[in-house]
């Protein structure tokens, strides 16, 4: 179609095109036979489609509802044995854990391993000491070189 009134067909077919819109589609449409082909085929599937069902057969409705069934009948159940079972077991569980903890009422972190780590943070802080006054002295020699290296060079 060379007219491209494709989508003011759409528009006009669904009933959704404005008044002036509506009478352009109606005065174009005798003098065109490609666009009255094109109503029709809308048309057409339009009608196709409103006869198809979204809805599925009964029998094949009833078919998944079975196969639903008959899946949850061999499902994990959960009755209050199990329920009653579990809750004992998770009590004697927190009560074996309360009771023989090697720390006592204190808390993990606070059981000699915080010491450790301040004399290594302390070491490491040391070092960095060391190194920064050491390179100071570094850059005092260093100095000394090179006034040597212009007394030398003034004299030669």
């Amino acid at each position: 179609m060379s007219c491209e009134y494709g989508e003011k067909l759409i528009l006009y077919l669904y009933g959704e095109a404005d008044a002036g819109l509506k009478a352009g589609v109606e005065a174009h449409l005798p003098g065109c036979a490609a666009c009255r082909g094109e109503l029709e085929a809308l048309r057409l599937a339009g009608g196709r489609l409103a006869a198809f069902s979204a809805e599925p057969r009964p029998s094949v409705l009833a078919a998944v509802m079975s196969a639903a069934r008959n899946a949850r009948r061999g499902a994990f159940s959960f009755g209050w044995r199990e329920a009653l079972l579990s809750g004992a077991l998770a009590s004697v569980l927190g009560g074996v854990f309360a009771f023989t903890s090697p720390a006592g009422k204190e808390l993990a972190w606070n059981s000699g391993l915080d010491a450790n780590l301040d004399s290594v943070e302390y070491s490491v802080y040391q070092e960095q000491t060391d190194l920064s006054a050491s390179a100071g002295d570094w850059d005092y020699r260093y100095s000394e070189l090179e006034d040597d290296a212009a007394a030398v060079s003034e004299n030669a």
